[in-house]
Protein backbone atom coordinates (compact mmCIF):
# COMPACT_ATOMS: atom_id res chain seq x y z
CA UNK A 1 0.00 0.00 0.00
CA UNK A 2 1.37 3.41 -0.80
CA UNK A 3 1.13 6.16 1.73
CA UNK A 4 0.81 9.87 0.86
CA UNK A 5 4.00 10.59 2.46
CA UNK A 6 6.28 8.68 0.41
CA UNK A 7 4.59 9.80 -2.56
CA UNK A 8 5.10 13.44 -2.47
CA UNK A 9 8.61 12.18 -1.46
CA UNK A 10 9.07 10.74 -4.52
CA UNK A 11 7.39 13.11 -6.80
CA UNK A 12 9.47 16.10 -5.09
CA UNK A 13 13.17 13.62 -5.45
CA UNK A 14 11.60 12.77 -9.12
CA UNK A 15 11.32 16.33 -10.33
CA UNK A 16 14.21 17.74 -8.82
CA UNK A 17 16.46 15.17 -10.14
CA UNK A 18 15.05 14.36 -13.66
CA UNK A 19 16.46 16.75 -15.73
CA UNK A 20 20.05 15.87 -14.32
CA UNK A 21 19.22 11.97 -14.56
CA UNK A 22 17.81 12.31 -18.21
CA UNK A 23 20.72 14.19 -19.22
CA UNK A 24 23.23 11.52 -17.77
CA UNK A 25 21.78 9.07 -19.01
CA UNK A 26 21.35 10.47 -22.92
CA UNK A 27 24.96 11.03 -22.57
CA UNK A 28 26.09 7.97 -21.01
CA UNK A 29 23.83 5.71 -23.60
CA UNK A 30 24.82 3.46 -26.39
CA UNK A 31 21.24 3.26 -27.72
CA UNK A 32 19.24 6.31 -27.52
CA UNK A 33 16.15 3.52 -28.03
CA UNK A 34 17.43 2.06 -24.39
CA UNK A 35 16.89 5.79 -22.78
CA UNK A 36 13.53 5.26 -21.57
CA UNK A 37 13.98 1.90 -20.02
CA UNK A 38 17.04 2.81 -18.20
CA UNK A 39 15.00 5.84 -16.90
CA UNK A 40 12.37 3.51 -16.01
CA UNK A 41 14.52 1.31 -14.40
CA UNK A 42 16.26 4.81 -12.01
CA UNK A 43 13.06 5.66 -10.82
CA UNK A 44 11.91 2.30 -10.14
CA UNK A 45 15.21 2.19 -7.71
CA UNK A 46 14.89 5.33 -6.16
CA UNK A 47 10.96 4.31 -5.46
CA UNK A 48 12.22 1.33 -3.85
CA UNK A 49 14.94 2.66 -1.70
CA UNK A 50 12.96 5.90 -0.87
CA UNK A 51 14.02 6.11 2.94
CA UNK A 52 17.86 6.48 2.18
CA UNK A 53 17.31 9.04 -0.54
CA UNK A 54 17.89 12.67 0.57
CA UNK A 55 19.69 13.91 -2.30
CA UNK A 56 20.32 13.83 -6.20
CA UNK A 57 23.71 12.64 -5.76
CA UNK A 58 22.57 9.08 -4.29
CA UNK A 59 19.79 8.98 -7.75
CA UNK A 60 23.18 9.97 -9.76
CA UNK A 61 25.06 7.01 -8.18
CA UNK A 62 21.46 4.86 -9.03
CA UNK A 63 21.44 5.87 -12.48
CA UNK A 64 25.93 5.34 -12.81
CA UNK A 65 24.82 1.50 -11.70
CA UNK A 66 21.75 0.57 -13.42
CA UNK A 67 23.43 2.18 -17.25
CA UNK A 68 25.84 -0.51 -16.61
CA UNK A 69 23.73 -3.37 -15.38
CA UNK A 70 21.68 -2.92 -18.18
CA UNK A 71 24.16 -3.12 -20.91
CA UNK A 72 25.29 -6.17 -19.09
CA UNK A 73 22.35 -7.88 -18.64
CA UNK A 74 20.62 -6.86 -22.29
CA UNK A 75 23.76 -8.39 -23.58
CA UNK A 76 23.41 -11.94 -21.53
CA UNK A 77 19.43 -12.08 -22.63
CA UNK A 78 19.30 -14.80 -25.15
CA UNK A 79 15.43 -15.20 -25.30
CA UNK A 80 12.23 -13.95 -26.20
CA UNK A 81 8.87 -14.33 -24.78
CA UNK A 82 6.09 -16.13 -26.26
CA UNK A 83 3.42 -13.95 -24.04
CA UNK A 84 4.11 -10.31 -25.92
CA UNK A 85 1.41 -10.70 -28.32
CA UNK A 86 -0.86 -10.73 -25.77
CA UNK A 87 0.01 -7.14 -25.13
CA UNK A 88 -0.49 -6.13 -28.72
CA UNK A 89 -3.96 -7.69 -29.05
CA UNK A 90 -5.13 -5.74 -25.45
CA UNK A 91 -3.22 -2.56 -27.32
CA UNK A 92 -5.47 -2.91 -30.41
CA UNK A 93 -8.82 -3.36 -28.81
CA UNK A 94 -8.01 -0.54 -26.89
CA UNK A 95 -7.52 2.13 -29.63
CA UNK A 96 -10.89 4.85 -30.02
CA UNK A 97 -12.70 4.26 -32.44
CA UNK A 98 -12.56 7.76 -34.06
CA UNK A 99 -8.89 7.56 -34.48
CA UNK A 100 -7.39 7.87 -38.14
CA UNK A 101 -5.35 5.14 -38.29
CA UNK A 102 -3.88 5.78 -41.50
CA UNK A 103 -2.79 9.07 -40.72
CA UNK A 104 -0.89 7.38 -37.61
CA UNK A 105 0.60 4.70 -39.02
CA UNK A 106 1.97 7.33 -41.93
CA UNK A 107 3.21 9.71 -38.75
CA UNK A 108 4.54 6.47 -36.91
CA UNK A 109 6.20 5.07 -40.46
CA UNK A 110 8.53 8.49 -40.95
CA UNK A 111 9.33 8.75 -37.21
CA UNK A 112 10.60 5.41 -37.77
CA UNK A 113 12.55 5.94 -41.15
CA UNK A 114 13.93 9.36 -39.44
CA UNK A 115 15.18 7.35 -36.20
CA UNK A 116 16.77 4.47 -38.42
CA UNK A 117 18.33 6.71 -40.82
CA UNK A 118 19.56 8.56 -37.07
CA UNK A 119 20.80 5.78 -35.83
CA UNK A 120 23.10 4.63 -38.87
CA UNK A 121 24.51 8.01 -38.43
CA UNK A 122 27.25 8.74 -35.27
CA UNK A 123 26.41 8.41 -32.17
CA UNK A 124 26.77 11.79 -31.33
CA UNK A 125 24.28 12.94 -34.03
CA UNK A 126 21.67 10.80 -32.37
CA UNK A 127 22.19 11.78 -29.09
CA UNK A 128 21.97 15.76 -30.57
CA UNK A 129 18.53 15.00 -32.11
CA UNK A 130 17.70 12.86 -29.47
CA UNK A 131 18.10 16.40 -27.11
CA UNK A 132 17.20 18.56 -29.03
CA UNK A 133 13.85 17.20 -30.54
CA UNK A 134 12.66 14.64 -27.45
CA UNK A 135 14.08 16.60 -24.84
CA UNK A 136 13.77 20.39 -26.52
CA UNK A 137 17.55 21.26 -25.00
CA UNK A 138 18.91 24.39 -26.60
CA UNK A 139 21.81 24.33 -29.10
CA UNK A 140 24.02 25.74 -26.13
CA UNK A 141 22.53 23.22 -23.44
CA UNK A 142 23.82 20.03 -25.70
CA UNK A 143 27.33 21.40 -26.85
CA UNK A 144 27.61 21.58 -22.81
CA UNK A 145 25.93 18.37 -21.90
CA UNK A 146 27.97 16.44 -24.98
CA UNK A 147 30.99 18.99 -24.51
CA UNK A 148 31.37 20.21 -28.19
CA UNK A 149 31.36 23.65 -29.66
CA UNK A 150 28.02 25.84 -30.71
CA UNK A 151 29.12 25.25 -33.94
CA UNK A 152 29.75 21.77 -34.13
CA UNK A 153 26.41 21.06 -32.64
CA UNK A 154 24.59 23.45 -35.27
CA UNK A 155 26.50 22.00 -38.07
CA UNK A 156 25.70 18.34 -37.41
CA UNK A 157 22.13 19.29 -36.91
CA UNK A 158 21.52 20.74 -39.72
CA UNK A 159 23.57 18.89 -42.22
CA UNK A 160 21.99 16.07 -40.84
CA UNK A 161 18.86 17.33 -41.58
CA UNK A 162 19.43 18.31 -45.30
CA UNK A 163 20.51 14.48 -46.02
CA UNK A 164 17.85 13.53 -44.04
CA UNK A 165 15.29 15.59 -45.98
CA UNK A 166 17.12 14.55 -49.48
CA UNK A 167 16.95 11.21 -48.26
CA UNK A 168 13.05 11.26 -47.24
CA UNK A 169 12.70 12.87 -50.71
CA UNK A 170 14.28 10.24 -52.72
CA UNK A 171 12.19 6.89 -50.84
CA UNK A 172 9.49 8.93 -51.02
CA UNK A 173 9.64 9.15 -55.49
CA UNK A 174 11.03 5.13 -55.22
CA UNK A 175 7.78 4.66 -53.58
CA UNK A 176 5.75 6.65 -56.23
Amino acid sequence: MINQETLTKFEKLYNNSYPTISKYVVCNCSNIEDIKDIIQNIYVEVYKKIDKIDNNAYILGIAKHKVKDYYRFKYKRKFISLFEYKKDIELIENIPNDINIEKSYLFKYDVEQVWEYLKKKNIIITKIFYLYYYMDFTIKEISKELNITETNTKNYLYRTLKELKLNLESEDNKNV
